[in-house]
């Protein structure tokens, strides 16, 4: 089951997360053998992606994961309370077996300095 987590951005910012990923005995989780993706969604069911978030794994035995988004890509999010998720699958296979791992509330604010 994904563990949620809400993350909160402004608009036009440079958003950088590292996400240490845990069970729910509190061990790290193991990436090895695995690929991780994600995207952000306006809300459960929507047919259009806003971001691919493509995270990124960091250290595969401590289930670390960095996530980059460059201040040009968040200032084109709408402002607003989205959806995302991240999830693993084995590596080489895009499809079938895949494991969410996170997901939550996207949420992006208005910037005032431009």
């Amino acid at each position: 089951m994904a563990t949620s987590y809400d993350i909160t951005g402004y608009q036009g910012d440079y958003i950088q997360l590292t996400l240490n990923l845990k069970d729910s005995n509190g061990t790290a989780v193991n990436l090895s053998g695995y690929e991780v993706r994600g995207q952000i969604r306006a809300s459960y069911g929507s047919t259009g992606v806003l971001l691919d978030l493509n995270p990124t794994i960091t250290n595969v035995l401590s289930g670390t994961m960095a996530i980059n988004i460059n201040s040009y890509i968040s200032a084109d999010i709408p402002i607003s309370d989205h959806v995302y998720d991240i999830e693993r699958y084995p590596s080489g296979i895009l499809t079938g077996n895949s494991i969410k791992l996170l997901r939550g509330k996207f949420s992006i604010l208005p910037e005032v300095t431009r």
